[in-house]
């Protein structure tokens, strides 16, 4: 059987070292899929599920690898300057 295994915004913003406020921004934007829990008066409550955080670590680390570097043609390099 598997468990299902929920994270607050506080729980998340743990995981990902980042404050509170940007994970419930991530969230809010849809970048981490999560969902709203009750009514809350001040502020809505949010659970994401262990596989949308691993999802969106995944995008986010496949986003940061580095390509290859462009070869930069002889046309695009500036020419030195002369003092006269």
């Amino acid at each position: 059987m598997h468990s299902l295994n929920f994270y607050t915004v506080e729980e998340v913003a743990d995981i990902l070292r980042i404050h509170r406020e940007s994970a419930r921004s991530l969230i809010a934007k849809g970048e981490i899929e999560g969902m709203a829990i009750g009514r809350g008066k001040q502020r809505r409550k949010w659970r994401v599920s262990q596989s949308a955080l691993e999802d969106f670590i995944r995008r986010r680390t496949e986003q940061s690898q580095p390509g290859p570097k462009p070869l930069r043609s002889k046309q695009a390099v500036k020419p030195k300057r002369q003092w006269v």
